[in-house]
């Protein structure tokens, strides 16, 4: 259990020296607050007509800059999933 905290709390490190590039001098708690504030949602939408299929759409919370530079630093713009449905 111990190395598995031990892991976590590198990565989180590795994180940490990673969004430097986007934003300089900031702190760990900082990183961690706007991370958490990023978010996706999937809206579900019944079927246009009697044998549609469903739709789904999904949509990124709004961002700040400093949240747009550090997604795009780390990643996260990648990781944006468009379900079909």
């Amino acid at each position: 259990m111990l190395s598995t905290a031990c892991w976590g709390i590198s990565l989180l490190q590795y994180v940490h020296k990673q969004a430097q590039a986007a934003w300089n001098g900031i702190s760990m708690e900082q990183l961690l607050e706007e991370l958490r504030q990023i978010q996706q949602f999937i809206l579900l939408y019944p079927p246009q007509g009697e044998k549609g299929p469903n739709r789904v759409a999904t949509v990124l919370s709004k961002q700040t800059l400093p949240q747009q530079a550090l997604a795009k630093t780390l990643g996260l713009d990648q990781l944006h999933i468009t379900p079909r449905g």
